[in-house]
């Protein structure tokens, strides 16, 4: 009995060492199949993220970088757009319109059947063109021209733009006072070119003193006393500028815009006003034309939509009657070298 139960005891025994060296296994094949298929420690998936993070801000940067560059070519381009010319640069190109304008009016006034005078007013006050980078190149009378400007030329009715600052003189110094007759009188002689009007006032106060009064205005070449009425395109273009400039005798705001609104809507604009509704259609053009047996003159103030500004008298003979086509082909081109098309 005794032996028996001493070899039960054994058993037991070694039964519990099994046991134990069981469980010292699994606990170490536990620890090594944790280690294989759990995380190690978590760090992989942060260090991930921060890669992605990095990347997408290098790709922001990146980005930001190239709209800065661009904003910055933007400027550069819209400052260089702005930035008025150097000197040196209104130099040149003032150079360039002169050299290709002389040679176009050489080029048309060489038959001695065309005589041009232009002259080219400063750009309107905050204009477009005033505040244009280019503005300096449209300096008053900076591209002035022309080609048999000296010439006397038979006037035709362009006469009466001279008889007008003779009125305008003669109210001004309360020598006259302006009346309904002469209102009527004076758009009649403007709008519709009329000559009555103009014919009484030569009969009135003589060629001249007439001639006297223009000759203290800049006017070289006489207008009356010689038969009919004579004019030079330059000298039209000095009326022209004093109209335009509101200086004496055209001083009086309320008679000026009187003599450039009838200008305006004078009834025969096949000529210079043609030309320049044909490349610029919302320009203003305040112009005197006449004409007479084979001359067909204009004479006129030009304000283009931009603001620029100038004055044109061309001035031909040998024309067909009340021929405007030569005048419309000369302040056409005139224009389009001077300010572009």
């Amino acid at each position: 009995m005794s032996k028996h139960h001493h070899h039960r005891r054994l058993r037991w025994d070694r039964v519990a060492m099994a046991a134990g060296c069981t469980v010292l296994v699994l606990s170490l094949l536990g620890w090594g199949v944790h280690t294989m298929v759990a995380p190690d420690d978590g760090l992989d998936e942060p260090a991930t993220a921060a890669k992605a993070e990095t990347d997408a801000s290098a790709e922001t940067t990146g980005s930001s970088a190239a709209s800065t560059s661009a904003a910055k070519t933007a400027t550069v381009k819209k400052a260089a757009a702005t930035t008025a010319l150097t000197a040196a640069q209104v130099t040149q190109r003032q150079q360039s319109i002169r050299t290709k304008l002389a040679a176009y009016l050489k080029e048309v006034g060489a038959s001695g059947n065309v005589a041009v005078s232009f002259y080219n007013l400063s750009p309107t006050a905050d204009s477009a063109a005033a505040k244009a980078r280019t503005a300096a190149v449209y300096q008053q009378g900076a591209l002035a021209a022309s080609v048999n400007g000296t010439t006397s030329w038979t006037a035709a009715s362009t006469y009466k733009l001279y008889i007008t600052a003779y009125l305008f003189h003669q109210v001004e110094s309360g020598a006259r006072t302006w009346t309904s007759e002469d209102e009527t009188g004076f758009t009649n002689m403007i709008v519709n070119s009329a000559n009555e009007y103009g014919e009484a006032q030569l009969y009135r106060y003589g060629a001249t003193a007439m001639n006297a009064y223009f000759a203290s205005l800049g006017i070289v070449s006489p207008v009356f006393g010689n038969g009919i009425a004579k004019t030079t395109a330059n000298d039209l273009v000095t009326m022209l500028r004093r109209i335009a400039l509101r200086q004496a005798p055209f001083a009086n705001a309320s008679l000026a815009s009187k003599l450039t609104g009838d200008m305006a809507t004078q009834v025969y604009r096949d000529g210079i006003p043609a030309a320049v509704a044909s490349l610029t259609p919302k320009a203003v053009v305040q112009d005197k034309v006449g004409w007479l047996e084979s001359t067909d003159n204009d004479a006129a103030i030009v304000t283009l939509p931009n603001g620029q500004r100038y004055l044109l008298a061309v001035l031909t003979t040998n024309q067909d009657y009340m021929d405007w086509s030569l005048v419309q082909t000369v302040a056409t081109r005139v224009q389009q070298i001077v300010y572009g098309d």
